[in-house]
């Protein structure tokens, strides 16, 4: 038993996506696994599926939240009662490839490290072509590169429980950009791998995820970098964090909230004001009608 795997399914109203989530589990070459669906309180059937699975199949668990919590904590309460050393994360409207499992525990084996990420196919909305992602290829002592853009995704990530329970449980804080946020965490403590295979789908086509809500995006993305400001200070400069004001100000144009904008592009002017020409540039863009864009 000392090589199970955990499985972290957080789900809410995703009856007609969760059974092909759960059939690429099922699907694995690597046998060794449980799944843990955490239903946060949906209103549809989607604990009822899960339900008729977990009957036919006993390594599928299901707990669920009487009120809505969030993905973050979703994932958390599933992590809190998973069984296995190894704890993966699949949402509920994706799915694995049949061997991630079984190569993302053989690159652990290999480099030697207790937290490995992969590459992997997306379908964008209006296509059934399935393209390579371009997950950042991020190994090693990664820390410092994360703290200038993001890097692995929740669905690639396989870790080490010893090491998530160094730090204690997600941040329920962060609305989008989670996986952004786990992942300077964890880098604090543990070299990466990556594994340039795709392991998973990214199935963009979906309305109602996070990352088609622009809001949630400029709030998660501006969250994550106001709660480790200090650390891209210190390890990174000031251009770095100038560049994170930059693109939250951006974010932040796109849903109309101009007061935000303004106030990180005066930020970033702040932090980095040695660049007139791409300063009058991007002001010009944040700026200018809507309709002239």
């Amino acid at each position: 038993m000392n090589d199970l795997v955990s499985v972290i399914v957080p789900a809410f109203d995703r009856c007609t996506f969760i059974g092909q989530a759960l059939d690429s589990i099922l699907g694995q070459t690597y046998k060794h696994w449980e799944a843990v669906v955490v239903d946060d309180a949906s209103t549809d059937g989607t604990a009822q599926i899960v339900e008729e699975y977990s009957r036919i199949e006993p390594r599928i668990r299901l707990v669920r939240h009487g009120q809505r919590k969030g993905a973050q904590a979703a994932r958390n309460t599933g992590i809190r009662v998973a069984r296995g050393i190894w704890i993966a994360f699949l949402d509920s409207d994706d799915w694995w490839l049949p061997a991630s499992l079984e190569m993302r525990l053989q690159t652990l084996a290999e480099k030697k490290v207790s937290v490995v990420h992969s590459e992997c196919y997306v379908l964008r909305p209006g296509s059934q072509e399935l393209q390579r992602f371009g997950v950042p290829p991020m190994q090693g002592q990664v820390y410092r590169e994360l703290l200038r853009r993001p890097g692995p995704m929740f669905q690639g990530l396989l870790i080490s429980r010893e090491l998530l329970t160094r730090f204690g449980h997600l941040d329920e804080r962060i609305v989008s950009h989670q996986e952004w946020d786990t992942a300077i965490r964890l880098a604090k403590y543990s070299e990466f791998g990556f594994l340039p295979e795709p392991t998973f789908i990214y199935d963009c086509r979906h309305k109602g995820t996070i990352s088609e809500d622009s809001v949630l995006i400029a709030t998660g993305y501006a969250r994550v970098v106001r709660k480790h400001w200090r650390s891209i200070l210190l390890y990174c400069g000031p251009v770095a964090l100038s560049s994170h004001a930059y693109t939250i100000a951006g974010l932040c144009r796109r849903t109309d909230d101009r007061r935000n904008a303004l106030l990180y592009f005066s930020l970033a002017l702040l932090l980095w004001p040695f660049r007139p020409g791409a300063l009058l540039r991007r002001a010009q863009g944040f700026f200018r009608p809507r309709d002239q864009v």
